[in-house]
């Protein structure tokens, strides 16, 4: 197996290094109404993804002012993802992960599309030098 990586923007440092499943979503989230803080579950369509513990990655967040409370309230619940990771930045989606101690990286559009291949497979992050690295299958 070939070793591969992606260069990442860190936005909120994380612990260092963090192993765990990639949940990769290919469309805006809104974590009012398609998030349940309670479960750890983000619903798209018809279908409910496990983010608790899991390496989150979506394009860029929809929704409210009410998205940085939700992001607390996954972490208060202990079903928050380990880190999320995303192709844009807003200022509500980093003070939530900034408040609830969710490390946060921005990925180029190019690696972002490249990573879709990667859903459900065992990644490493590196939150404090913004790598992401993965053995290539």
């Amino acid at each position: 197996m070939l070793k591969m990586k992606f260069k990442v923007e860190v936005i909120v440092e994380g612990p260092g290094q963090i192993r765990s499943v990639l949940k990769f979503v290919d469309r805006p989230v809104s974590f009012l109404g398609m998030v349940d803080p309670k479960k750890g579950t983000l619903n798209v369509e018809d279908k409910q993804i496990e983010i608790a513990g899991n390496i989150l990655s979506f394009p860029y967040m929809i929704g409210s002012t009410v998205a940085p409370y939700v992001i607390y309230s996954l972490k208060k619940n202990k079903k928050a993802p380990s880190a999320i990771i995303t192709s844009s930045v807003d200022a509500l989606l980093a003070s939530g992960c900034a408040l609830s101690d969710i490390p946060l990286m921005i990925i180029s559009q190019s690696d972002f599309e490249l990573m879709k291949k990667l859903d459900g497979q065992t990644i490493t992050i590196d939150t404090i030098n913004g790598e992401v690295c993965f053995d290539e299958q």
